[in-house]
């Protein structure tokens, strides 16, 4: 019967410094990757919030009643009364 095969010694160490030199590696370029899109995203969250300020009109308190209400006073169809499709009236 022939001998079984053993790992040599020194090719397993290669392999064990080489894959955790991958390892390091790949977690290295994932902090600095993370690190660069967090600081570009609260860079661009300021600048928005920056430009939001410049585009609001600097205006006096008004009446709230005679201020339009917010958004749409309708359901978006040019029929009020008409039912959604699919849905019966009672």
């Amino acid at each position: 019967m022939p001998a079984p095969v053993t790992p040599v010694l020194g090719a397993s160490v290669a392999f064990y410094v080489v894959f955790s030199a991958f390892v390091v590696a790949f977690v290295v370029l994932t902090v600095i990757t993370l690190t660069w899109a967090v600081r570009r995203d609260r860079a661009g969250r300021r600048a928005w919030a920056e430009r939001r300020q410049r585009e609001r009109p600097q205006s006096s308190p008004q009446d709230p009643a005679s201020s339009p209400a917010p958004g749409p006073t309708g359901n978006g169809r040019s029929d009020p009364g008409q039912a959604r499709k699919g849905h019966r009236r009672p």
